[in-house]
């Protein structure tokens, strides 16, 4: 039916917290057990919506294809069914607090430090993709909810997966080179 909402719809009476719910959602996948390269399917929209807010863009920028798309009420229904509880859980825990000005300089440092971390979810190695795809997660929660709090906890978050990774693989790389 016409009157349907599409997803460029959602995306446009979100305005820049439109981002957050993405990060939310495709950064969240990544706790899903998943086939190997699954990270990478999920990793690819994750660079391309980071890089949107890193270079200060306002409205999210979907494909026509993918804003077209309908969602019957049905299904709005349902998804809201299935993620409701989770996200009045969220929304108990996150409000707008310790949000930092000027907003525009700080959701472009958050669209970077996403950017970073959606690449490193893109790259199909073991063990790179659930912390930082987390911390995306709680990038977008606080991008939604204004919450600085949350936006700590993403960073803080960030930066320990990014550690652990360099810590595991550089001691990966070093037995390879020992073994050699």
């Amino acid at each position: 039916m016409q009157d349907d909402p599409t997803i460029g719809d959602l995306s446009q009476a979100f305005d820049t917290r439109a981002f957050g719910a993405f990060f939310v959602l495709f950064g969240g996948l990544n706790l899903v057990p998943l086939p190997p390269g699954a990270s990478t399917i999920f990793g690819l929209p994750l660079i391309l919506f980071a890089l949107q807010l890193a270079i200060g863009r306002h409205r999210l920028w979907l494909p026509n294809k993918v804003r077209m798309i309908r969602l019957k009420p049905e299904t709005l229904r349902t998804l809201m069914n299935r993620v409701g509880p989770l996200i009045r859980r969220a929304e108990r825990l996150a409000r707008h607090r310790f949000w930092p000005q000027p907003e525009r300089v700080l959701l472009s440092a958050v669209g970077w430090m996403c950017l970073f971390l959606a690449v490193i979810v893109a790259i199909p190695f073991p063990l790179t993709n659930m912390a930082p795809g987390v911390a995306i997660a709680l990038a977008g929660i606080a991008i939604t909810a204004r919450d600085g709090l949350w936006l700590i906890a993403a960073a803080l978050l960030g930066v320990a997966s990014v550690l652990f990774l360099v810590f595991v693989y550089g001691a990966a790389v070093l037995a390879l080179i020992n073994i050699l």
